[in-house]
């Protein structure tokens, strides 16, 4: 499976009511298409998967698995989870719905035992049809784990699924090249971060970056400039952009920044977040219409 290039990270959406906006999901999944994204990547940190129900979860897949095929994108679903059990729970589910790949990062441990991870990565591996690929999500914000490449590239040869990496642990660009000397030729490492770091992350052999800029559109241009060797051109669209790049970014309301910008463009119906992640308050948004002011 060919998988290089951009994979749009989908927010989930909620209307006013707290439910699921499926509509909006779906002008998502078109969103991206259009933008000449290579995939779709659902129930990710991005995608509030962590504040869904297992009926909501389920649904989202089925729903989703159904849109990404009739528009001939990638589906990669977050799998992750507290226990190995949950994680393959979770995987099954995807996998048996048509998902191609899979996204797991580690559970939250206070003392990482590489032993243990193993397992956990193993379980999912096990579990999961031979037509769906593992995508370890290296995120130690979140989950407490700094794997380092040697063990990412142990999974990668020890289990027959893994197919890639996302790296979401800056400076994202110095870890490629760590694991790039060591891996195999068929692993693929992906960037995220909102593509805070997209442009070095291609220069160090990145194969994609798997994010939800608002303007995905943009990411995609610059990942076919650079690979076309339109290295300057891809190097200037990037700086353009990067200042909203970096305000999306925002820590604690980078999510309802992404909703809100999305909103704006039309490309969704609300920009609700589930509480506890907080809403952008007035002087948020002012600032957000400054920025926003030198892109529409």
């Amino acid at each position: 499976m060919e998988n290089n290039g951009v994979h749009f990270m989908m927010p989930t959406i909620f209307n006013d009511n707290n439910e699921i906006d499926f509509e909006s999901m779906e002008s998502i999944c078109n969103f991206a298409k259009n933008s000449g994204c290579k995939g779709l990547v659902l129930l990710g940190v991005m995608g509030e998967a962590h504040r869904l129900s297992e009926a909501e979860r389920n649904l989202l897949i089925d729903e989703i698995s159904k849109l990404s095929k009739k528009l001939s994108l990638i589906l990669t679903v977050g799998v992750s989870a507290e226990s190995g059990f949950l994680a393959s729970k979770y995987a099954s589910k995807a996998s048996e719905s048509g998902a191609q790949q899979v996204m797991l990062a580690p559970p939250i441990m206070k003392k990482p035992n590489e032993k243990v991870l193993f397992r956990y990565y193993e379980e999912v591996n096990n579990i999961i049809s031979k037509d769906t690929k593992i995508v370890i999500q290296d995120l130690p914000e979140q989950s407490g784990v700094n794997m380092s490449p040697e063990f990412m590239v142990m999974l990668d040869k020890n289990l027959d699924k893994v197919n890639s990496i996302k790296l979401e642990d800056p400076p994202t660009p110095s870890k490629i090249s760590k694991i790039a000397k060591i891996k195999d030729k068929n692993l693929k490492i992906f960037g995220g971060l909102g593509g805070l770091f997209f442009l070095e992350e291609l220069m160090r052999g990145a194969s994609g970056t798997m994010t939800g800029f608002a303007f995905t559109e943009v990411l995609v241009e610059i990942y076919d400039l650079y690979s076309t060797n339109k290295k300057k051109e891809a190097k200037n669209l990037f700086y353009k952009w990067l200042p909203l790049i970096r305000y999306e970014n925002t820590a604690g309301i980078s999510l309802s920044i992404r909703k809100e910008i999305m909103k704006q463009r039309k490309i969704t119906n609300y920009s609700n977040v589930r509480y506890p992640t907080p809403n952008m308050d007035d002087d948020d948004k002012n600032e957000l219409e400054i920025i926003l002011s030198d892109y529409l």
